[in-house]
């Protein structure tokens, strides 16, 4: 008799047990599909890069980011490749939270290439192949600059990868970036270029393509001027040599991007 209301006891606690477990279940499903309601981009436009990452990963079970664009993308002038801009931010990003553990950042970075150089399909074909749920598109002028890339075919460089991005990889999200400061004097001690042109004339320009567009846009070089002049740090001392990043460089690029885009609202653009 004994043994049989301990079998009748540990049964009713194995089913208090049971319900509490289907409860929280249940709970947390909940609370699941709520957070997929409030950063669902299709119905929420306030949403960060770091909530819509987030999304795809509950939705999809991971999230991919390609970055591409030129040297600087790829991470020429750091130390290692752990301390370049797109390795820091995947940390980052992996860090942030439990589901955006399972974000992954295919580097598709190509030394002395242009905006209109990335174009080729041999380049296109690999960021195709590695169906990303968010381009980080590095617009390359550093090089349209120094190899005197009319500001015409910048133009429709820029224009061009958009579209054929947008038409490849349907929901694909795209932000586009702008290099990192350089020293004037790494092509000419004027700064001018053959076309008469400066780096920074490189810069705006594609800012107001870009803007004009409505697309979405990041300026990295002005962003880490600012940080630059507010801590006084010379431009000298972000750069490996005259054009590429070095450690310090590198850092400064993440931060300003991860904080001032990637986790603000609207995409970071309001």
């Amino acid at each position: 008799m004994k043994k049989l209301v301990q079998i009748i006891l540990a049964s009713a606690v194995l089913l208090v047990l049971l319900g509490m477990v289907r409860g929280e279940y249940r709970y947390n499903q909940v609370q699941i599909q709520q957070t997929m309601e409030r950063i669902d981009p299709a119905h929420n436009p306030d949403i960060s890069y770091l909530e819509f990452l987030t999304y795809r990963v509950m939705k999809n079970g991971s999230a991919r980011i390609a970055t591409l664009g030129s040297s600087v993308t790829k991470g020429v002038g750091a130390s290692s490749p752990n301390f370049s801009w797109r390795a820091l931010m995947q940390q980052d990003i992996r860090d942030a939270s439990r589901p955006l553990r399972h974000v992954t950042i295919s580097n598709h970075g190509h030394s002395g290439y242009t905006s209109v150089m990335l174009l080729n399909q041999d380049v296109l074909t690999k960021v195709f192949s590695s169906r990303p749920d968010l381009i980080i598109l590095e617009t390359s002028v550093i090089n349209n600059y120094r190899r005197s890339v009319t500001l015409d075919d910048t133009k429709k460089s820029i224009e061009q990868l958009y579209s054929t991005f947008k038409r490849e990889l349907p929901g694909v999200e795209i932000l586009f970036i702008s290099p990192n400061p350089i020293l004037k004097e790494n092509l000419d001690p004027s700064g001018l270029n053959q076309l008469g042109l400066t780096f920074e004339e490189y810069v705006d320009f594609t800012q107001e393509i870009i803007l004009d567009n409505g697309w979405n846009y990041f300026d990295t070089h002005g962003h880490m001027l600012a940080h630059m002049d507010e801590q006084n740090i010379k431009k000298k001392d972000i750069l490996n040599d005259k054009i590429h990043p070095n450690d310090l460089g590198y850092r400064i690029w993440h931060e300003e991007l991860y904080y001032n885009a990637l986790a603000q609202p609207y995409f970071g653009q309001k």
